[in-house]
């Protein structure tokens, strides 16, 4: 039963909306409570709901909606005009904004949702006006939506959750950026470059068409935050835009970016070019960077910034803070590190440490003197390997006297340990990273047939083994049939006991005092294993053939390739790392192969045995 307050006030909000009396019923609305709100918007026709709720204010409004049946709230949200209903939405959760676009039928779904993909994920809250959308500035109003945009690009998905990196909000961004700069709406532009984020700028650059990328970074106002964006792109996208665009146009924006970022850069571009780009630099940027520059590629000299917060080992700790606070823009300033009269690298301190310290302290007596740090030599695998095991937001970098010459950050070290990864998963299949840049199939093809012909020639060995055997076979030809399932069965096994063992050696989590421990616990899986497999595989081969002696041999033949696929899988990673070897070179498509010739040498052994003992 509705009570007689609510009837009165929905017959009140009724006759204020059809005469138009809006200042009045906005009034109204706003003197009443949410929980007679609801009550009302629950007997209310949605259209009327579509039209009163913008009065309601944006909170309160969203609040009211989330209250209503999702059916409600879709028709709502359908009849609603975009403009209205637009700003309700956007003070909900980004799943509770999907779950009502995805199910509306009607012509607001694709603007509801290319708007709020603007607005939310791309983060340009003044980009709603008319000249953002997709009109010069200098003209009258057009359309409130880009034309460029497609319409698959503006479709929900289900399944869409909130992620870092949104191939839709990239897609959206490019072709507003495309189509703003094809309309000549510059200062609509540079307003996106200001408020989007460097990273999702940069890989939305790297989806314009090559004719226009130019063009485009050259309108960035701000040239500090357009070395932020060309630092984002690919190696190959920086070299293309430094050597084309005009020397002068791109000069302010390469003098912006940090010197390590500027050094590995430059280095890859033509000798002449580099050289033309470093003789127009101010006189400090040039010696940093050709200080850099003479480090060989690979190694933490290559990686490391020469922009760095070290204090002599007598500062106090007041002035320590003073210094601090007085500082450029470096890289990081995490941890401050202390140096002697020399430069010498003798210790480190945090900023927590350094807060907490008394003020007439010197930093000598607050600082670690155990420093973790790197030789401009050193190779950058083993820098990022210590950055991983130790946890450090930062790696300081000495010369061979010992003198602080930079300083490595995670954000360099990120390519490195991503690099090493990816080379660890192709040699886990059997293949090279120096895929990724073949041009054509005859590259790849080097690449792969070394691990072919090893495979291969397995293959032929095993089949040698078979043909040895063939007596055995003779005797027992129902052993053919349960062959490829016991091979199956056990190279799985053993691949899977090869893989945790390898990645555990990888990063640390197996220590040397853990070996035997460990090729324990893989044995003993082994076992397990061999025994849940061996034991229906016995069943199945009664049932379908009814020879017991069969039945032993695909059960005892089960077990034992299982057990010896876990050892062996196990044992070799274990020995190729103590021996300082790659332990990841057992892995994939020889690991497999050495694990069927084992299957096939012990089913056929004990085949053997079986056929002779019960002759």
């Amino acid at each position: 039963m509705i009570p007689d307050r609510i009837r009165v006030l929905l017959d009140t909000v009724t006759r204020l909306y059809h005469k138009q009396t809006l200042p009045h019923l906005e009034n109204l609305l706003q003197k009443t409570s949410e929980a007679d709100l609801h009550a009302l918007f629950i007997l209310m026709g949605h259209e009327e709901s579509a039209r009163i709720f913008p009065l309601l204010g944006r909170e309160i409004a969203a609040r009211i909606l989330l209250s209503l049946r999702i059916e409600d709230r879709v028709r709502v949200a359908e009849v609603a005009e975009v403009r209205d209903i637009l700003p309700i939405l956007e003070e909900l959760s980004f799943d509770e904004q999907q779950a009502i676009i995805s199910r509306i039928k009607g012509v607001n779904r694709n603007p509801l949702n290319a708007a709020i993909a603007i607005r939310r994920n791309v983060q340009a809250n003044n980009m709603m006006d008319d000249s953002m959308m997709g009109v010069d500035e200098s003209r009258p109003r057009e359309s409130f939506f880009p034309e460029a945009v497609p319409a698959s690009a503006l479709e929900p998905s289900a399944s869409r959750k909130p992620v870092a990196f949104d191939p839709e909000k990239i897609q959206m961004l490019k072709e507003t950026i495309l189509q703003l700069h094809e309309k000549k709406a510059t200062r609509t532009l540079q307003r996106i470059f200001a408020k989007v984020h460097p990273a999702d700028l940069a890989n939305a650059f790297e989806m314009f068409p090559e004719e226009t990328i130019i063009g485009i970074f050259l309108l960035i106002p701000d040239h500090t935050r357009g070395a932020k964006i060309l630092s984002e792109l690919n190696p190959d996208l920086q070299t293309r835009i430094v050597s084309e665009a005009d020397m002068h146009a791109i000069l302010p924006f390469l003098e912006k970016m940090a010197p390590d970022n500027q050094a590995d850069l430059l280095s890859a571009l033509d000798k002449e070019v580099a050289q033309r780009l470093i003789d127009h630099m101010d006189k400090e940027t040039k010696q940093e960077i050709e200080s850099l520059l003479q480090y060989p590629a690979g190694s933490a000299g290559s990686l490391m910034t020469s922009q760095f917060f070290a204090l002599p080992e007598d500062t106090l700790v007041s002035e320590a803070i003073a210094a601090v606070r007085t500082l450029p823009t470096y890289e990081m300033v995490f941890y401050l590190y202390v140096v002697d009269e020399s430069g010498r690298l003798i210790g480190v301190s945090s900023l927590r440490q350094l807060l907490l310290a008394k003020p007439n302290v010197a930093l000598r007596e607050i600082m670690n003197n155990r420093v973790l740090k790197s030789y401009t030599h050193t190779p950058s695998s083993e820098v990022a390997d210590l950055a991983r095991h130790y946890r450090i937001l930062g790696i300081p970098v000495v010369d061979e006297m010992g003198v602080m010459v930079g300083l490595i950050t995670m954000d360099d070290l990120f390519p490195v340990i991503e690099e090493d990864t990816t080379d660890s998963i192709y040699r886990m299949a059997g293949t090279d990273s120096a895929e990724m840049d073949a041009e054509s199939s005859l590259p790849i093809v080097r690449i792969r047939l070394p691990g072919m012909l090893a495979v291969f020639l397995g293959g032929l060995l095993g089949v040698g083994i078979i043909a040895f055997f063939q007596h055995a076979i003779q005797e027992m030809i129902s052993l053919m049939f349960f062959l490829p399932i016991v091979m199956t069965l056990s190279s799985n096994i053993g691949t899977q006991s090869a893989t945790v063992v390898v990645r555990s050696l990888s990063t640390g989590l197996i220590k040397p005092n853990d070996f035997g421990e460990v090729i324990l616990r893989e044995v003993g899986v082994g076992v397990i294993m061999g025994l849940a497999g061996g034991i229906p595989l016995g069943l199945a081969a009664y049932l379908l053939f009814g020879h017991l002696d069969l039945v032993q041999v695909v059960s005892a033949a089960m077990l034992l390739n299982a057990t010896l696929a876990t050892l062996f899988a196990s044992v070799i990673p274990i020995i190729l790392e103590r021996r300082g070897k790659d332990p990841t070179a057992l892995t994939g498509p020889q690991l497999t192969t050495t694990l069927n010739i084992i299957s096939i040498a012990s089913y056929f052994l004990l085949a053997h045995y079986f056929v002779e003992h019960a002759q």
